[in-house]
């Protein structure tokens, strides 16, 4: 029985001492990625196919999903603000397959831009078709004012619908458009990364003046969503 009760004090005090533990995260991710305001995501491949899908075909090639998980699971932890260059190491690619790496790596996130953009457009249409419901409503709830003698259930159920549609307006408005603009810039960030390519990864600081290189190409990088065979068609 003592040792029992010996076990739960001494439980009780582990999980009090696990609570006050914490992790400084931006002092982590200053360490672990940024360098001279640049944040760099380094990886290791053997060949082609560790980033380019394997069943993609030529012209219309695509990432592969690991490779796309692995950039964004470090991603994530890359404040906005921060340039991203992805550090791409481990074999020596033919400067074809380097240029078909770079585009198929941008055109992958810009097309999940485009994704976001599109989700802000619908927010948007819903915000403001439940805006015009407000105004519907309130008109109608000011026309039943005139005449005292409608019956109540009917005001009432007006008023619900009118503050149903503020509740709803306001939720998207500020709730899921917060999160859409997250993910845009979060999407913006990676659509804009500097891919590099190395035969072996160097870890070290680069020099002052391609670091200012880098960042004028990405500050000059404008994100456009890549035209398909249909646009072209057409």
């Amino acid at each position: 029985m003592f040792f029992t009760k010996r076990r739960s004090r001494r439980q009780k005090q582990n999980l009090k001492n696990l609570s006050k533990k914490s992790v400084d995260v931006g002092k982590f991710v200053k360490d672990f990625y940024v360098e001279h305001g640049l944040a760099y995501i380094s990886c290791n491949v053997s060949g082609y196919y560790d980033i380019i899908d394997r069943y993609s075909v030529k012209g219309y090639e695509w990432v592969d999903e690991s490779f796309a998980r692995f950039v964004e699971e470090n991603a994530i932890y890359i404040p906005p603000e921060y340039p991203i260059v992805l550090e791409i190491c481990g074999h020596r690619f033919t400067r074809e397959q380097q240029a078909s790496i770079e585009a198929t790596i941008l055109d992958y996130y810009a097309l999940k831009m485009g994704d976001v953009q599109m989700s802000i457009q619908s927010n948007n249409r819903r915000i403001a078709f439940l805006i015009g419901l407000m105004v519907v409503f309130a008109v109608i709830m000011y026309l039943v004012s005139l005449f005292p003698g409608l019956p109540k259930p009917l005001s009432e159920a007006i008023f619900v619908l009118f503050w149903m549609a503020l509740w709803d307006a306001a939720e998207f408005f500020f709730l899921d458009g917060r999160d859409l603009r997250e993910d845009k810039l979060e999407a913006a960030q990676l659509a804009s990364m500097k891919v590099t390519f190395y035969e072996k990864f160097e870890d070290g600081p680069a020099e002052p003046e391609v670091v200012q290189e880098f960042l004028e190409e990405i500050e000059n990088e404008e994100v456009i969503l890549p035209s398909t065979q249909w646009d072209q068609d057409s």
